[in-house]
């Protein structure tokens, strides 16, 4: 049995999900079993798998699966998880990587005093905004998403996700009591499972970026787009609707709870975005504000040597 069970979710993306296998080939810890899980086994799939195959030496497992509403992002997760033992599990999409040293690190901090009582751990992660895949995949710009991470807890994390799917390893065994990934949500469905596994576990943190979040923020539409950009309007609805059927539970049980978080989180990060956009304001009109101060020290200087 490998140690760690490496999930990825692909659709027609032979050319993403190319660099990912790269990324995984490249880790510095090769105790790991990779699993594919797809609607539509495509021929691509195949000839990927053959053209690795010595590097991979059996350790990879196409597992075929149509959800049963199109979609429903955790289904297929969970049939992964059905279909494999490994100890640890961590998911890596078909347009992400990671570090070399991302399974060796996670695993050596999971094994340490603080991480033996952690159901999992987290790193930190660098955005990297690219070109299209005709483009060539050219990187724009990048900059870690999440710079201050050094802890989690269930008000930071119902603020925000604060970690990225592929940043968080944990062990198969936490499963029993955080439950499975949420089937009927198209899009959040890590943030929601990660709010159930940390009201049952701690989640140690590395603060080494050791993921790469791939972004091409100029892809809406298409097999290349992100959800993050092309499902925008979805990703909110069903915020809302996670939060509502979280405290209409608590209200009918006649308390509070992990609902009443989520929702004064949303308060929050709704200041935090109308402060950052003040805050861009500000500077812009700053900079400004400097330009022309420049400009009349100019003109009063012009002024002073025509006297």
């Amino acid at each position: 049995m490998k140690r760690t069970g490496i999930i990825t979710r692909t659709l027609d993306r032979p050319v993403l999900l190319e660099r990912t296998l790269r990324s995984i080939l490249a880790q510095t810890c090769q105790d790991w079993e990779w699993l594919i899980v797809t609607p539509d086994p495509a021929l691509s799939v195949s000839a990927l798998l053959e053209k690795h195959s010595p590097a991979l030496a059996g350790r990879a497992r196409v597992l075929p699966f149509r959800p049963s509403e199109p979609g429903k992002r955790g289904q297929p997760l969970n049939h992964a998880l059905a279909h494999s033992d490994t100890e640890f599990v961590t998911v890596l999409d078909d347009d992400d990587t990671w570090h070399p040293d991302y399974l060796a690190s996670m695993l050596r901090l999971l094994e340490s005093p603080c991480g033996q009582s952690a159901g999992g751990a987290v790193c930190q992660t660098q955005v990297i905004e690219e070109s299209t895949v005709a483009e060539g995949l050219q990187p724009i710009r990048g900059y870690v998403m999440n710079p201050h991470l050094r802890s989690v807890t269930l008000p930071q994390l119902s603020i925000v996700n604060q970690f990225c799917i592929h940043a968080f390893l944990y062990r198969r065994s936490a499963l029993a009591l955080s439950g499975l990934y949420p089937e009927d949500y198209p899009v959040l469905e890590d943030w929601i499972f990660n709010l159930n596994f940390l009201r049952h576990y701690d989640i140690a943190v590395l603060p080494d970026v050791l993921t790469f979040y791939h972004q091409r923020p100029g892809v809406l539409t298409g097999p290349d787009a992100n959800s993050l950009f092309a499902e925008l309007d979805l990703h909110k609805f069903y915020e809302s609707k996670f939060i509502n059927g979280q405290i209409r539970g608590e209200w009918r049980a006649g308390g509070s709870g992990p609902g009443s978080l989520a929702a004064a989180g949303a308060h929050i990060r709704l200041l935090q975005e109308r402060i950052h956009q003040m805050e861009s304001k500000i500077k812009t009109i700053s900079e400004k504000t400097g330009k022309i101060d420049a400009r009349t020290r100019e003109l009063k200087s012009a002024l002073l040597k025509g006297k």
